[in-house]
């Protein structure tokens, strides 16, 4: 499909999102807050029309969502470990790189050995598994019911969002004061919102399930009554407000859940001020003139964090420009931008120039570069309609997973 058309549906889309919302909210509400539905219609489109290119991961898509039919859903009242709180509805999870200290008799407070996971982290004592467990679920299998049209999907996405938002005796409370614990510490740690980097995913679903017309009013009322309070919390909670003056990564994404949920809340005005907050507090502090994210750089996986923190900010980019916002186009006046980081990774991508910083991963940054860096400029270009890498918009040049590959198309000639 030529690159005109495909901006033509995307013309097309943007109009009846703001015809129907203004009709209803009196506000641009997105008809996808994070993901742009008419490349998502084209897809669809092309699986329907049998295109090759898309059916090979649509199919692929569907063989992976039979095996989660046998997957039951996981929620939080199932851990073996009680929170403080002792109420075992509360969210609980350690912070990945602590470990114990050695040099004392009880271990605490734990120490950070950055990049180096706990095992403990990753348990089934607390929620971190079952919750990346679910968000996985939700997503692939909501995404397969909106290309099959398949009933069977939507119901199981319904089982997973009602036994972890909707149902009274298994949802979970809607803050997270007991994300990344660190043993022997006060709980409220900032970087607890990143275990939800991917609620995108909850509320993606939500979104294709009600606008199919398949999801219970008065479950939809209780999802959206959860969902309110947990931007409540984000907002006004000492919690939230140490993670949005966070200086990296995790302000990043705290961003991308706080902006998602304002938009699809309907609380626009919210959202346009926090996106352009953005430009200050996420790019104009997060990357240097040269392009390079100096507090991601420093890290002992600094490819994987440099790769997940411009992700959230194209998120972003996506984001404010469906509310009038355009990111993409801000720079400071010594040049710092979100091209210019796009412009200091690209050698990196082309594998042009060897990474000069820590990725301890093994076998080092090659996987990475070919798993999370190059991905992001194809999904970047797709997402925010960019013709700047040819290399990475090519059929078949950047294998993304199936999802991916059918969620941010890769341009396509007919």
């Amino acid at each position: 499909m030529p690159l005109r058309i495909v901006s033509l549906i995307r013309l097309l889309f943007l109009m009846q999102a703001t015809l129907a919302s203004a009709q209803t909210h009196g506000s641009p509400i997105p008809p996808l807050v994070y993901f742009d539905a008419a490349l998502l219609a084209r897809s669809k489109a092309a699986i329907k029309a049998g295109d090759p290119g898309f059916l090979e991961p649509y199919h692929a898509l569907l063989a992976e969502c039979n095996t989660l039919f046998e997957i039951e859903p996981d929620p939080v009242v199932n851990k073996s470990q009680i929170p403080p709180s002792g109420d075992r509805q509360d969210y609980l999870s350690y912070a990945p790189y602590r470990w114990p200290d050695e040099s004392k008799a009880d271990g605490l407070p734990w120490i950070p050995r950055d990049g180096i996971v706990n095992p403990i982290a990753r348990g089934p004592d607390t929620d971190h598994q079952r919750l990346q467990t679910m968000l996985t679920a939700v997503e692939k299998l909501s995404f397969a019911f909106y290309f099959s049209d398949d009933r069977r999907y939507a119901d199981q996405t319904l089982e997973h969002l009602n036994a972890w938002f909707i149902a009274p005796e298994t949802r979970v409370n809607p803050h997270v004061l007991y994300a990344q614990s660190i043993p022997g510490l006060q709980p409220g740690n900032p970087a607890a919102f990143i275990d939800w980097r991917r609620f995108y995913s909850v509320l993606t679903a939500v979104q294709l399930l009600h606008q199919a017309g398949v999801f219970p009013d008065d479950a939809k009322q209780s999802m959206d009554t959860w969902l309110a309070a947990y931007l409540d919390y984000m907002v006004t909670s000492e919690q939230g407000q140490k993670t949005d003056a966070l200086p990296q990564n995790h302000a990043t994404w705290y961003n991308c859940q706080v902006v998602g949920l304002m938009l699809y809340l309907g609380r626009i005005d919210e959202a346009k001020a926090k996106v352009i907050e953005t430009q200050t507090t996420r790019i104009a502090t997060q990357i240097l003139p040269s392009g390079q994210q100096p507090k991601e750089t420093g890290r002992t996986r600094s490819m994987h964090y440099v790769s997940m923190n411009l992700w959230g900010l194209a998120n972003l980019t996506f984001m404010g420009r469906q509310i009038g916002i355009d990111l993409w186009g801000f720079e400071t006046p010594d040049g710092r931008s979100l091209p210019q980081a796009y412009r200091y990774l690209e050698p990196f991508a082309l594998h042009e120039d060897p990474w000069p910083f820590l990725q301890i991963d093994r076998p080092g940054e090659v996987p990475v570069i070919h798993t999370e860096l190059r991905p992001l400029f194809t999904k970047t270009s797709a997402l925010l309609d960019l013709d700047l890498y040819a290399w990475s918009s090519a059929p078949g040049n950047v294998p993304l997973p199936p999802l991916e590959a059918l969620q941010f198309p890769v341009s396509r000639e007919p």
